[in-house]
């Protein structure tokens, strides 16, 4: 009985937490026959758990029984316009505004504008950055996002000349190395384009978008590692600073 007591005693001694970061991340992609542009968004979350629930931590990720975040923020939004000719990438400080911690944006195209929305927030693209709107653009926006919104959450085709397509989650879907592939193909300025989204958030895995072009290479033009890693005490509070 004694040796069960001092086991469990031994159980309850304090053990310095364990931390560990993992990411999410996803995008959506718009286009018209000229070109394309693409919002993509990430973030981070990180936990502090024992040294005991991080060896079971593998096991019960496969059994899809993720521990909640104790710490979540939005970490990462890049613009990325593409041609037939050109990539152009714009990192943004959109993230700084996010009202939700894990990147709680919409991107909605309105009367020939992008905007970016987050509760009652709204940025206007600008072409090269985020910018607030007019008063006079803030009162004509209409609540829900006008009509492109409201063909469809994931996907619509061809409204005043635009299409859209939330990444991963529309269209021809296989596995390429392990890694569930998206892709959509289109057309711009007469010449065959694919943007091939690979990976998944849960579980957590590399994600990639991949441009294809007739007769070149694929061309990474975006990507982000989710997967959960343990750091430091002090890289986690770098990332999450511990409240005042």
């Amino acid at each position: 009985m004694s040796i069960v007591v001092l086991a469990g005693l031994f159980l309850l001694l304090p053990y310095p937490k364990v931390y560990i970061l993992r990411g999410s991340a996803g995008g959506v992609l718009y286009w018209n026959t000229n070109e394309a542009v693409l919002f993509m968004t990430g973030g981070s979350s990180g936990a502090r758990m024992s040294p005991f629930r991080y060896t079971l931590e593998p096991v019960l990720e496969s059994l899809r029984n993720v521990r909640s975040p104790d710490d979540e923020r939005c970490s990462q939004v890049m613009v990325i316009r593409v041609t037939d000719k050109d990539v152009q990438r714009y990192e943004t400080d959109l993230y700084h505004y996010a009202s939700e911690p894990y990147c709680g944006f919409h991107y909605v195209l309105f009367e020939g504008q992008f905007y970016a929305v987050s509760g009652p927030s709204l940025w206007k693209w600008s072409g090269t950055s985020f910018e607030r709107p007019t008063p006079e653009e803030y009162g004509a926006y209409p609540a829900g996002g006008g009509k492109t919104v409201s063909q469809h959450p994931w996907y619509f085709h061809s409204v005043d000349g635009w299409s859209m397509r939330e990444l991963g989650s529309v269209g021809p879907q296989y596995q390429f190395k392990g890694r569930p592939v998206t892709e959509t193909q289109l057309t711009l300025n007469g010449q065959p384009v694919s943007f091939v989204f690979s990976g998944e958030t849960f579980p957590q895995m590399p994600i990639s978008v991949d441009l294809l072009r007739s007769g070149q290479g694929p061309l990474t033009i975006w990507s982000f590692d989710g997967r959960p890693h343990r750091v430091s005490k002090a890289e986690y509070e770098r990332v999450f600073p511990p409240s005042r």
